[in-house]
This record gives structure tokens, C-alpha cells and sequence, in this order.
């Protein structure tokens, strides 16, 4: 470990514990007599290859005529498993102040992870990121360790694993279709942020519940997050192939900044006095560093209305205690039976409600145009009765394809209308052109032709016409309309 570009502490992992066939095996090897080396190398074959250690692994790899001088060189040397460092992060101890200390965080190749004393460099935690055998590559920390933290670790399976306060063994949260590249965490949205070999980014929450995706046009190499403090906005730096760097606040971008060769790591930070520097180190070698100009704000007070509710799962702010709550608490405690009796009234009296506007809007289908097929449909009716004239205009609002194998269907009551055509079909439609069909309706009068009362009294939802536009092979109308037909004149 380095403080000020200077060597400022050395800390050794912790030896893995042995397998006791293993130790056994190299213990009791004698080197005043013949090594059986044959006996040795199928005793350890028998092992799980993962589990042993790197002395047993390189002798199994190793050829016949190099095994005794491999093993007469770790005779006088005690057996130990050691583990290689995959990937490391900071997590805060007691403050998320700029200058207050933080606990280094260390994940290994066998899926340990260990968590450091900032002071004397001591094992504060031990813990396994999952039941999986795939190694970590990538780990992120949020929170604090004295009060609460999440520890987000990415592994070479796909998998997204989260380590919590209290835990000694993570839990898998989500899992990729495709390779993962490079992960960030967002603490203001509480968002994982994924890059993944597809061109995708694709963001989730905490819980590993996705929610969006955004294709990128080149290969991504690398993710950074950029945290603006001063203005209250945390962005992501997305290195693409060909030493493109594009920042975006959620699915928007931005802004963009080229360097000559593709992006190997970014990181964002306080370097000196300047306290926005992006360093970036390319995969020629070379490092570059940027400098945030003290003016820039990326427009980030436009907001993108497309973007989905990120704090899914934060609670609602409760009022304060008023009179009114305080007296209402007192009324249901003195009469509980009461008030649930009266509550499930009315919730039964509300889904009764609910329900038969349902069956009514079923039933009806009242509508003049639809919005997933782009259709639509309006009548004219002429004349005063009692014969009428119903012109139906069905119209194509669909631009990239025809109106094909419809039908248009009248219904109405036969006691009280006869129509001439209940049935069209409707040739070919194409786009934004309309067709046109013409029925004539009978009303059925009374005997009593010269009493207009009877006329009068018939109920005006029995004057109706229904009109339904049908697709072949479908059970569910297209569209349905409903036509409102006016009284006969008997003046005329």
C-alpha cells in the first residue's frame, strides 16, 4: 500500500486452510529413501483439483522427468495455500467525509473477502461472496462499515453477488445473458450499473430487478462514475472503442470527449488542487488526464421523461400527527366492530361499482377510433324517419400497412330496427384512404301510427345501433362504435 506515491505499508493474506489428505500426503514423503512419485501424484489426483494447493497443482502439470526434483525442492518448506488478489475498493468506516479513513476492501481468486483496519492494517472481516466457484473481477462498496454497508462484487460467470452488514456469505442477485465488462454503483439513483460485451448497458436495482437497457454503437472497453457534488448529480463515463468517452446521466447523453486510443480504465477524482480530473490510461500505455472546466453544468437541468421511478422502494414521507388523526385513532378503538363493519361495505359497494363498469365497457365497446390497429371509424345518419340512411366511413390511419380481411357488423334490436345490410366486408384499405358503406334502417312502428306519444316512450337506449369492425380468425372486435338513432318525425 502507497500514501503519497511512497511505499507505506505491506499486508500478506491470510493462508487458505489445507486439505488434510494433501498435508498428509506431502508429510510423509521420506527423503532418505526412493520418492514414489507415482503413488504421490495418483493420491492427489483423487482431490479436488480447485482445493488443493499451488505446490500439488504444478507437480499434476508438470512431466514425469521433473516431478522428483519439484518435490525434493519443497522438502524442508511447510505446506501453505495461498490465493491471488482479483480485484480491490474503499469502503468508508465511520464518515462519508472526503478526508475520513476508509477500510481497504480485498476479494480473491478462491471468493474471500476481506476487510481491512485503516489504522493498524488488521482483519476486520472474513467472508465468501457466494456458494459460486467462479473467481470475483470486479467488486463496488457503498455505506458505511460501523453503520451499514452493501458490497456489490461481479464475477467471471455473469453473476452479480451483494455482501451486507452481518453477513458471512453474499447472495447472487442477477445474472447476465452476455459477458460482463465493467460494473459501477450510482449511490444517488441506488442503481448497478452494467456494461457487457453485446454493446449493452443495462441498469438495476439493488435487488437485482432490471430497469433499462441502452445500446451502445461500439464495443464497450470500460465504465467510470463521475460524481459532481457541486451539482448534486452523479454521471457515467462509458469508454467505447476507438477512444470515444460519452457521460450520460441515466439513459441521456450528455456529453462526449475523444482521446487517441481506446480507454483501458478511467477513474474520476480531487488529483492536486483540481478537484473534477478524469484519468484515463489507454491500451497503448499511455495516461491522459482531463480537466472538468469550474463552469460546466452538461444542461442537467433538462429531465428525461422517459426515465423509469428509480427509488421503487423508498417510502412515502408520513404527515404529522394532527387533531384530526388523533380523534378519528380515538373513534376506532371505541368502536372497532363498526367501523370494519362499515369499511368492508364500502370496499364491497366500490369492486361492485368497479365491476359493472367493467361489464358495461365490455359490452359496449364504446369508441370511435383504436390506437394499436389505427382505425377509425365514423356514421352519419339522414333523414327523419322512419326510413333512415346510415353512412359508415371506416378510415386507415396506419402508415406502413393496408386494412385487410375486415368485416363491419350492425346489430340492433329487430323489434325496433330493420336494416337492409348487416354485413359488409371490407376489401383492401390502403394507408390513409377510407371506404365508405351504406345501409338503410326501417324503424318498426306502432300500430297506432298517429299517436306520437308511443313514439316518445320508447327508452333511448333501445334507439341505438351497434357496429362492430371484425378481423378474420379473431373473437374480440377491432373496434366497436355505437350509433345513437334519432326519433321519427311524424309532421312529414
Amino acid at each position: 500500500m502507497f500514501k503519497n506515491n511512497k511505499p507505506f505499508f505491506k499486508y500478506s493474506l491470510p493462508g487458505l486452510p489445507v486439505l488434510p489428505a494433501e498435508y498428509d500426503t506431502w508429510k510423509n514423503i521420506d527423503t532418505n529413501a526412493d520418492i514414489d512419485i507415482e503413488g504421490i501424484v495418483e493420491r492427489l489426483n483423487c482431490m479436488p483439483y480447485h482445493a488443493l494447493s499451488s505446490r500439488s497443482q504444478v507437480l499434476l502439470r508438470l512431466p514425469p522427468s521433473k516431478r522428483v526434483e519439484h518435490v525434493l525442492g519443497y522438502m524442508n518448506s511447510e505446506l501453505m495455500k495461498t490465493t491471488l488478489i482479483t480485484c480491490m475498493t474503499t469502503l468508508r468506516k465511520t464518515s462519508q467525509d472526503t478526508f475520513s479513513i476508509a477500510c481497504p476492501v480485498i476479494a480473491t481468486e478462491c471468493g474471500i473477502i476481506y476487510i481491512l483496519d485503516p489504522q493498524n492494517f488488521s482483519l476486520l472481516l472474513q467472508a465468501n461472496v457466494c456458494n459460486s466457484i467462479d473467481s470475483p473481477f470486479i467488486i463496488t462498496a457503498t455505506g458505511l462499515y460501523d453503520v451499514d454497508y452493501k458490497i456489490f462484487v461481479a464475477l467471471r460467470n455473469n453473476q452479480v453477488c451483494l455482501l451486507k452488514r452481518g453477513w458471512l456469505e453474499g447472495k447472487m442477485i442477477l445474472q447476465t445473458g452476455s459477458t460482463l465488462i465493467d460494473m459501477v454503483y450510482v449511490p444517488g439513483d441506488n442503481v448497478i450499473v452494467l456494461a457487457t460485451m453485446d454493446k449493452m448497458i443495462h441498469s438495476y436495482t439493488k435487488k437485482g430487478q432490471k430497469l433499462w437497457s441502452l445500446e451502445m454503437n461500439l464495443p464497450i472497453s470500460c465504465l467510470c462514475l463521475v460524481t459532481l457534488k457541486h451539482l448534486n448529480a452523479y454521471l457515467i463515463a462509458v469508454g467505447l472503442k476507438g477512444g470515444l468517452i460519452q457521460l450520460y446521466q441515466g439513459r441521456r447523453l450528455v456529453d462526449f470527449i475523444s482521446v487517441p486510443d481506446t480507454a483501458s480504465c478511467i477513474t474520476f477524482g480531487q488529483m492536486g488542487q483540481e478537484e473534477h480530473v478524469m484519468v484515463i490510461i489507454t491500451f497503448g500505455g499511455a495516461i491522459i488526464f482531463k480537466i472538468l472546466k469550474r463552469t460546466a453544468d452538461f444542461n442537467l437541468s433538462h429531465q428525461d421523461n422517459n426515465m423509469p421511478i428509480l427509488n421503487l422502494n423508498k417510502s412515502l414521507p408520513l404527515p404529522k400527527r394532527s387533531k384530526l388523526f388523533l380523534e378519528q385513532s380515538m373513534r376506532e378503538r371505541e368502536n372497532p366492530v363498526a367501523m370494519h363493519r362499515n369499511f368492508q361495505q364500502d370496499l364491497i359497494r366500490l369492486r361492485l361499482l368497479a365491476a359493472r363498469e367493467m361489464a358495461q365497457t365490455l359490452s359496449c365497446q364504446i369508441g370511435c377510433g383504436n390506437e394499436k390497429k389505427q382505425i377509425k371509424l365514423s356514421a352519419q345518419v339522414m333523414g327523419l324517419g322512419p326510413r333512415f340512411t346510415v353512412i359508415l366511413n371506416l378510415e386507415n390511419m396506419n402508415p406502413n400497412s393496408p386494412i385487410t380481411s375486415t368485416t363491419v357488423v350492425f346489430h340492433g334490436k329487430p323489434d325496433v330496427f330493420r336494416l337492409s345490410t348487416y354485413i359488409f366486408k371490407v376489401p383492401l384499405v390502403p394507408p390513409f384512404l377510407s371506404y365508405k358503406m351504406k345501409t338503410y334502417v326501417s324503424e318498426v312502428l306502432p300500430e297506432d301510427i298517429l299517436d306520437p306519444a308511443k313514439l316518445i316512450s320508447v327508452d333511448p337506449k333501445q334507439r341505438i345501433l351497434r357496429v362492430f369492425v371484425m378481423k378474420k380468425d379473431e373473437i374480440i372486435p377491432v373496434l366497436a362504435a355505437t350509433i345513437n338513432m334519432p326519433p321519427t318525425d311524424l309532421t312529414f
